[in-house]
Formats: C-alpha cells, structure tokens, sequence
C-alpha cells in the first residue's frame, strides 16, 4: 500500500505448504487490520493462514468460493485479534467469515453469516422482474459493517451487516447503465468515497453514485493521453487507441487514478488537472 511518503509495503512470503504452488491460486490478500494471509485458489478452495507462524495449521471453511473481501480497518493503532472477510460461494450466496488469530495458536472460525443467492436475485426482481437468473455476484467494498455489491454487472447493491444473529438489511439498490457499446467491456470495478469507477477495456472510465447509479462523470484515458492536456512525464507515445485496459486502481482522496493495461503499461492521471482541463 502507499503512503503520504511515497513508500510502498511489500510483503515477501516464505514457501509453505499451506498456499500451494503459485499458478494454483487465482487471488491472495493479506488481512489489512493483521497479519492472516488468504488465498483462494483455482479449485474454488479458500486458505487463510499466518505467514509468520509456519507450525500453526491453516483455517478452512467450507465449500466452493470465486471471490473475497477483507473488511477495511477504519481505526489505526489498534491492536485486533479478530477478522472478517466476506466471501462469495460459487452458487452467488453471501457468507461473512469472522475468524481469531492468537500468537502461537491456529486461525480459528468464530462466526459465520450468511445471506442466500436466492435473496440476491428477490431483491434485483423486486426491480426488474424480467431478471431470472444471477449470473454475477462481486464485492466492491466492506468497511464499518457495509458492503457494497455488484449483481449482473448492473445492479449496485447496499448490505448493512447486524448482530450475528441477523440477515443483513438494505440500505440501498439500483441500476447503473453504461453505453450499450462498452456494457460488456467493463472489466474493471471500484468503490472510493461513495463513488463507483468502471474501467472498459476501451479506456473510459464510468462514474456513479453508489445510491442511485447517476452518471456523474467519465474520464476517456486514451484521448487524455494523447490531447496534449497531460503533463510532459505523464504522456506515453507508446499508448495507442488499440491498447486494452485491464485494472486500475482510485487514491482515498479521488485525486489519482492509476490505470494498467494489458500490454503492462501503467498511467497515471491526476483527476484534478483532468477535470480542470477538460472543463
């Protein structure tokens, strides 16, 4: 992660058993309020372990998974021995994972939620009742017990998670649209700042309000970089109309985004001196 310094973290994982070889696991992050790594590999198989402690046996839940969430942490300096981590199952249910590390001891499962893909799609059908069937189900966000979901790449879904005990309640659903040409093109999704970002392959980036799905802008990334409005060291001649956008990423302060493409170029846009520009 980077910080005001301008530094960057890395972290260097010793082999172990526990992860398995590396073209066998599709995604690993580690935990951002500890030191608990998860891995979820091609097998739909999720592992979470503690890098440091090499003897302690890895924790596995249950059934098949295609995505996960770590809960962002919104306090600093405080010490935590427990982590979430909200999970999409293969079927598109939803299970929020609750799990406790102590030193010198396995990472065990202290709780788990769930909230069924069948209640997913009640709630998209409620809306549009033509919809009979969840194709898609991805985490944008999970922080101060709300997460943010995106079903069928089209519906921007609110869940506040209560007491153990308890379904999560809605605080919010609706539809996003993008330009029928690039609505199978998005490939790439974020929420910073109750604000969505959707990266098309093509380069332009979609922005929306996360409670009502509004088009509040969109940032065309080729014709930026070969307008002449970025700044000398930002321009690369060697970005063309033809490159294929593939990830990027937002700063918590919407000032920069820095956007990949599949032929490993990255750029980076100062949004400020976009929008400036550009109006």
């Amino acid at each position: 992660m980077f910080h005001e310094q301008s530094s960057m973290e890395v972290l260097v994982i010793p082999e172990n058993q526990h992860c398995g070889q590396l073209a066998d696991i599709q995604k690993a992050e580690l935990c951002p309020a500890g030191s608990i790594l998860c891995c979820l590999g091609v097998s739909g198989q999720l592992v979470l372990w503690d890098p440091a402690d090499r003897e302690a046996p890895p924790a596995t839940p249950e059934g098949s998974f295609t995505d996960f969430y770590w809960e962002e942490v919104t306090t600093s300096g405080q010490e935590v021995s427990s982590f979430r981590l909200l999970a999409v199952g293969s079927q598109g249910d939803l299970k929020l994972l609750e799990y406790e590390a102590e030193q010198s001891a396995p990472v065990s499962l202290l709780s788990m939620q769930k909230y069924s893909a069948d209640h997913l799609l009640d709630i998209i059908k409620e809306r549009n009742q033509s919809m009979c069937e969840l194709d898609s189900v991805q985490v944008l966000s999970f922080v101060g017990n709300r997460c943010c979901v995106l079903l069928n790449c089209h519906w921007l879904l609110q869940l506040q998670w209560e007491q153990a005990s308890q379904e999560p309640r809605m605080t919010s659903c609706c539809g996003i649209q993008l330009i029928s040409s690039d609505m199978h093109a998005a490939v790439h999704h974020c929420v910073c700042a109750e604000t969505l970002f959707v990266l098309s392959s093509s380069g332009l980036i979609y922005v929306y309000g996360i409670t009502d799905g509004s088009l509040l802008a969109t940032i065309n990334l080729p014709a930026y970089m070969s307008s002449g409005w970025a700044e000398a060291d930002v321009a690369d001649s060697s970005l063309s109309s033809s490159c294929s956008f593939c990830l990027f990423h937002v700063s918590a302060n919407l000032s920069t985004a820095v956007a990949v493409t599949q032929s490993h170029i990255a750029i980076a846009v100062d949004l400020n001196h976009y929008f400036r520009y550009r109006s």
